[in-house]
């Protein structure tokens, strides 16, 4: 979407660029482009369309029967048939048979509330002619991205920022803060985007934009409309018999809720407890053998195929699989085109090749993404558990116990351990979940890694859980166990903007949808009622998943150790020539920004260099691609 923010002032661009800005998305919507200008010129609509739903209907960008409301819109409303069904006994009709009309219903209905009354995977937005506003929201969970700004008097609403800079009246500047924060996690954080100016919606926010009489260039705040629940409902009563048939019902229904489609649709399978539930009930709903696809690895300690081969073969599915090697580091500049932020998640090259595989056969898929999250998988949950009592001592205690223990073994090789532990939970989280190993942070961080960015403006002056984290961690309810809080945390920072950009981007780059049943609302609610201590009991990890799956499948399946989706970039960095290895990480054209022989120095000539090296590799193939200035 474009508009111009002053009155009546027309866009200045022709057709045929709006066409061409809108077809940069082309990977997203394959199927159809079309674009809608207002007849004065202001507003401008574009829409690219993958068809999945009602495929000789529901054209985008949808206008209302008055003409005053016009749509956009990403995603799938997963519930849009009971709402279809309410807003019809309210004296709505429909002419088409998809989701779309039901979306825009729903906001002529019930306004900016509307968001209130959805269960999907959504980034849309509506321009109200009578009112001059632009209303715009993202899900709950951030599985479908957008991003805004205002430049030259025009506003900018797109799902990749690769469709707004693709117009040469935006500036390609970098902002400074967003480059940091991306060193720092290995991603940009919404609401930072890495160009100046720009904005990425928050998960589960909502904005509007006045373009009236009094509008201005400054962009307006957005709002936060839906909280995780985790830490903020009473704990289920229910023996643990009952609330597995509740789990039980709950899954399932959030599976079949996702499979309305009318296209051929299919399941990630890693072999995990989350992708092999998914498939279970999958595979109950389906009249025929369900796809299967899987990505494993020629290095067998990462190799997960063999667990999915086992549950493909438990229930018969159509299955594939591909298996990737060090020859695949080829495919390294191939990632930059669907992430175009810079991204560092080495798991987004696998995604990307499962998700080509996928599309091969089917157009929608269903992944176990938010299992971890919402059933609490991860074995740090357990770690940070332990440390809790250490937040009992007082800090100054703290302090002074470490700095004794510095003193009396300075070479200690615990003492990490121990300065990790002694900082507050979010500062722990922090410490745990950005780039670097936590052990190399402190030292590198305020040496080689920062300095490495030419300009110290461009660096954190030293290591620290960042604002947004913490603001993030204040929103949570004080008295909320370890547990839900880290749940909480991961659901509205790691999951939305790692996880799912990483789904997100790799999948649509293909011309794939990606579906995630744990994130249906009705799962992720029941998830935060289940008692801490049968999310995680004694050393057991997402303890009542895990039965519920030994129920359904055997405790074959169910008691496996959890593997986590490792890649061993590594061990395939440690195999190639230094010629080679230097052209991926230490590209031609990161002058402007770093200083190759620091960067040659700290990724190829440290002893422990190419552990941390994935974040160079894909800034200088971004900024290969994109030719960003300071």
């Amino acid at each position: 979407m474009m508009a111009s923010v002053n009155e009546d002032r027309p866009l200045p661009h022709r057709p045929s660029e709006l066409d061409r800005l809108r077809d940069t998305l082309r990977s997203r919507g394959p199927d159809a482009g079309e674009t809608w200008i207002d007849a004065a010129g202001r507003i401008a609509l574009m829409h690219r369309r993958l068809s999945v739903i009602d495929l000789a209907g529901a054209r985008q960008p949808i206008a209302s029967p008055d003409g005053r409301f016009h749509l956009v819109y990403n995603g799938e409303i997963y519930n849009y048939r009971e709402l279809r069904d309410e807003l019809e006994s309210n004296g709505s009709a429909f002419r088409t048979r998809g989701d779309t009309e039901v979306l825009l219903a729903a906001f002529m209905q019930w306004g900016e509330s509307c968001v209130d009354h959805l269960n999907g995977i959504f980034a849309f937005a509506v321009w109200d002619a009578e009112e001059r506003r632009v209303f715009a929201a993202r899900d709950h969970c951030g599985v479908k991205p957008l991003c805004y700004g205002i430049w030259n008097g025009t506003l900018y609403l797109a799902s990749e920022a690769k469709a707004i800079i693709a117009d040469p009246r935006v500036e390609r500047r970098v902002d400074p803060e967003a480059l940091d924060l991306y060193f720092h996690h290995s991603y940009v954080p919404a609401p930072w985007a890495i160009w100046k100016g720009m904005r990425k919606l928050e998960a589960a926010h909502r904005i509007e934009f006045d373009l009236g009489p009094d509008a201005t260039h400054e962009l307006p705040a957005a709002e936060r409309y839906w909280q995780v629940p985790f830490g903020r409902v009473e704990e289920s009563h229910s023996d643990r018999a009952q609330l597995l048939d509740e789990l039980d019902a709950t899954l399932r229904t959030a599976v079949k809720r996702q499979t309305v489609s009318d296209v051929p649709l299919g399941a990630f399978l890693s072999g995990g407890t989350d992708s092999s539930l998914i498939v279970s009930y999958l595979s109950e709903i389906s009249s025929e053998p369900v796809s299967t696809f899987s990505v494993g690895f020629e290095e067998k300690k990462y190799n997960e195929l063999p667990y999915a081969r086992a549950v493909a073969d438990r229930y018969s599915t159509d299955h594939h699989e591909l298996v990737m090697g060090m020859n695949d580091l080829e495919m390294v500049s191939r990632l930059v085109e669907p992430f175009d932020e810079p991204f560092c998640d080495p798991a987004g090259l696998p995604m990307l090749m499962v998700s080509a595989l996928a599309r091969e056969h089917v157009t929608v898929a269903l992944s176990g993404d938010g299992g971890d999250e919402t059933h609490a998988g991860y074995r740090r949950y357990l770690r940070q558990r332990q440390m809790a009592w250490v937040d009992r001592i007082p800090r100054a205690v703290r302090t002074q116990l470490i700095g004794s223990v510095a003193a009396i073994r300075p070479s200690w090789k615990r003492r990490g351990a121990l300065e990790q532990a002694s900082r507050g939970l979010v500062d722990r989280y922090d410490a745990v979940m950005c780039t670097l190993p936590w052990a190399h942070r402190q030292s590198l961080y305020k040496s080689s890694f920062a300095a490495v960015l030419r300009g110290r403006e461009y660096s954190r002056a030293q290591p620290g859980a960042p604002g947004w984290w913490r603001e993030l961690a204040e929103q949570l309810p004080a008295g909320a166990s370890i547990l839900d809080r880290l749940q909480g945390l991961d659901l509205a920072a790691y999951l939305p903007e790692q996880l799912m950009t990483k789904t997100d981007r790799a999948s649509m780059g293909v011309s794939l949808e990606v579906r995630v049943p744990f994130l249906d609302l009705d799962a992720i609610a029941l998830a935060a009622r289940i008692p801490p201590a049968m999310r995680v009991d004694g050393g057991t990890t997402k303890a009542l998943l895990r039965e519920l799956l030994s129920r359904r499948m055997g405790p074959g399946f169910a008691n496996r150790k959890k593997h986590g989706f490792q890649v061993p970039m590594t061990k395939w960095f440690r195999g190639l020539s230094r010629g080679r290895l230097e052209e991926i990480l230490v590209p031609e054209g990161i002058e402007p920004w770093m200083d190759r022989d620091r960067v040659r120095a700290l990724l190829l000539d440290s002893k422990r260099g190419l552990e941390f090296a994935w974040p160079f590799a894909m800034f200088g193939a971004w900024q290969k691609k994109y030719q960003a200035t300071l």
